[in-house]
């Protein structure tokens, strides 16, 4: 069984807890729309075992504790502090090179990235970091597809 099937609802026997949004200002009013339909459908589908916070963050990177920047990250607390952070902001620069619906794909995608990080922690405790970003990126998009992609909206 695959990381994500193993938390769906019919397939998961732990307590589920809850996934809450925060959105900065400024954010794309579309993207925000198709985040609120994703997580709706995530929250229909998935148990979260763990509280996990999410902030979407009007920016193009996020700085990570060691100094880069990333479109994402994922910090893991033993407590309530979970919480993922998607950089969001929709750079006019890129329509150069990508349609604006390509671009929700990609930030879209950087978020199941990173939710993959959490479902990970959750049963591979002492994965290699290779391996959880070979397996982050397989599902990075596959999920948007089973979700419908940005028809359904």
């Amino acid at each position: 069984m695959g990381l994500w099937k193993s938390f769906e609802k019919g397939n998961c026997k732990l307590n589920n807890s809850k996934i809450n949004v925060k959105f900065s200002k400024g954010i794309d009013k579309e993207l925000k729309r198709y985040y609120l339909s994703f997580i709706n459908y995530l929250r229909d589908k998935y148990i979260f075992p763990y509280p996990l916070n999410v902030y979407i963050k009007n920016e193009y990177k996020i700085k990570l504790m060691n100094g880069t920047e990333a479109y994402g990250k994922f910090h893991w607390y033993e407590d309530n502090n979970t919480y993922i952070v998607v950089a969001s902001r929709i750079e006019e620069w890129l329509l150069d090179e990508y349609t604006l619906e390509e671009e929700y794909k990609m930030i879209m995608g950087s978020f199941v990235h990173e939710l993959t990080h959490y479902f990970q922690r959750i049963i591979y405790t002492n994965q290699d970091d290779k391996i959880s970003e070979r397996q982050a990126n397989y599902y990075r998009y596959r999920i948007l597809d089973e979700w419908g992609g940005f028809d359904n909206v």
